[in-house]
């Protein structure tokens, strides 16, 4: 559906993507996740057409887009993060008059998207009086009314309260299932409840791209409470083994006089506590207490944006080779 081919962005002296490509194809929800200023919005623009790229290629569908490519921005949806619109009119009104912007029928489109989004009760108060939710629902509505078959969101969820999140997550699960959806955020647990795959961009490039599943579950560590041995010692008995990542101190566990606390962090296909307790027998030291846990999604975030790069999913190998 789209693909973004060594794209760059350059503002002056100040380059803000520099050869990002990816592939996104037909169906599901993509999150484009990243800190603030990381790119993302940069990305959605040029995807959308609202900004042309320094260099590099964008197609949609199989066809190379410009921001000048009416037939194409036709199949797109774009809901930015302040999505415009006119306080003072009723919701009803705004849509029918956006509809006619678009040629469209008014009376066809209108109450069909209404019902889509559920803003039935909302829909003859004005735009200004709404929540910030429903002004939301209101800017899907709009995004919506084309019927576009790729719909882009920006920060979809920002500023809303608990409950507004669960709906307007709710919400864009039902597109999901006729469209296909890319959102940016930088709220983990946006990307945890919504996407298939994810696509994280730092400093203008991307630094993973693939499924969530893999995503979520990229590393694990071992917390150890040992005896009998020291770090250095530790370290050299366990660096060869097959998954090994690091060992690092646990400054947060007190631990008790003579013994030592640490973390080993292994791939996450890898469970080494057997290898772990052979090497304990083997080597004469005593294992008060070893816990695997998985390395949260935060954790992983964290160190793809201080520059440690993911290996990608094989899916984004073959980017190249579309189209």
């Amino acid at each position: 559906m789209v693909q973004f081919k060594a794209v760059r962005k350059d503002f002056g002296d100040v380059t803000a993507i520099r050869g990002v490509s990816f592939l996104i194809s037909t169906g599901g929800i993509v999150g484009l996740l990243g800190p603030n200023g990381a790119g993302k919005t940069t990305t959605m623009r040029i995807m959308t057409g609202f900004l042309e790229p320094s260099s590099g290629e964008v197609r949609i569908a199989g066809e190379v887009f410009y921001p000048d490519s009416v037939s194409l921005k036709r199949r797109i949806g774009y809901l930015p993060e302040s999505a415009p619109s006119y306080g003072d009119m009723l919701a009803w009104d705004y849509l029918v008059f956006e509809a006619r912007l678009h040629g469209l029928d008014p009376d066809a489109r209108v109450p069909r998207v209404i019902r889509e989004v559920g803003l039935e009760s909302q829909v003859h108060k004005p735009i200004r009086e709404l929540s910030k939710g429903f002004r939301q629902r209101v800017g899907l509505a709009h995004t919506l009314l084309h019927d576009p078959e790729l719909l882009v969101l920006d920060e979809p969820t920002n500023g809303l309260d608990p409950n507004q999140i669960v709906e307007v997550r709710s919400l864009i699960r039902r597109i999901a299932r006729t469209k296909t959806v890319l959102l940016s955020t930088h709220i983990m647990q946006e990307v945890e409840a919504l996407c298939d795959r994810v696509i994280v961009i730092h400093e203008g490039t991307i630094r993973y791209d693939g499924s969530i599943a893999a995503f979520s579950g990229t590393a694990q560590c071992i917390n150890l409470v040992i005896g009998g041995i020291d770090d250095g010692k530790l370290l050299a008995c366990l660096r060869d083994l097959p998954g090994f990542r690091d060992m690092e101190k646990r400054p947060e566990r007190i631990c008790e006089e003579g013994l030592l606390c640490v973390s080993v962090v292994t791939e996450a296909e890898r469970d080494l506590r057997p290898e772990i307790f052979r090497i304990a027998v083997e080597n004469g030291f005593i294992i008060y207490e070893m816990v695997r846990e998985r390395t949260s999604m935060e954790d992983i975030f964290h160190q793809l944006t201080l520059g440690q790069d993911i290996k990608e999913d094989e899916a984004a190998k073959e980017v190249e080779n579309e189209y």
